[in-house]
């Protein structure tokens, strides 16, 4: 998949109103130091990370391309047997281009590995799969950098 059909493709079907699927609970941080959870959230920050990408914003008075320093937060849910269930910007970075890069890096990354029962458990009983947070951070500084935690 490309990153255009990603862009058409929705943050993912569902079958409650807010389109979670009936994934329940409190989102883990992807960058939990649970040790229940460490080997997944990497396999999962990997996946996202090779399909993120620092896009330029264009300078609405020079049409230059110009990298900004932002950060955004995303809550994704993986469904029990790896898929994305929903994708939704919490805290937008100001960026519409960013915003958008970090979602599709999300979905383009998946299907993710099967969730692990231990990271089930920490949702509610009746969930079908686990919500993560994770913060995607652009960073100007000698070179561009980009960070997923």
């Amino acid at each position: 998949m490309d990153i255009r059909s990603a862009l058409r493709r929705g943050g993912g079907a569902g079958g409650t109103a807010d389109g979670r699927g009936g994934i329940e609970g409190e989102p883990i941080p992807l960058n939990s130091t649970d040790p229940n959870f460490s080997d997944y959230l990497d396999r999962v920050r990997r996946l996202i990370k090779q399909n993120w990408g620092y896009p330029c914003v264009k300078n609405g008075e020079t049409r230059e391309c110009e990298y900004k320093t932002a950060s955004l937060v995303v809550e994704f849910g993986i469904l029990k047997a790896g898929g994305v269930q929903f994708v939704e910007v919490r805290r937008s970075s100001g960026f519409a281009i960013y915003d958008d890069y970090a979602v599709n890096a999300i979905k383009l990354g998946s299907p993710f590995p099967p969730v692990p029962k231990e990271m089930m458990a920490h949702m509610r009983s009746t969930s079908t799969g686990v919500s993560i947070v994770a913060i995607f951070t652009y960073m100007v500084d000698t070179s561009l950098t980009n960070f997923l935690r």
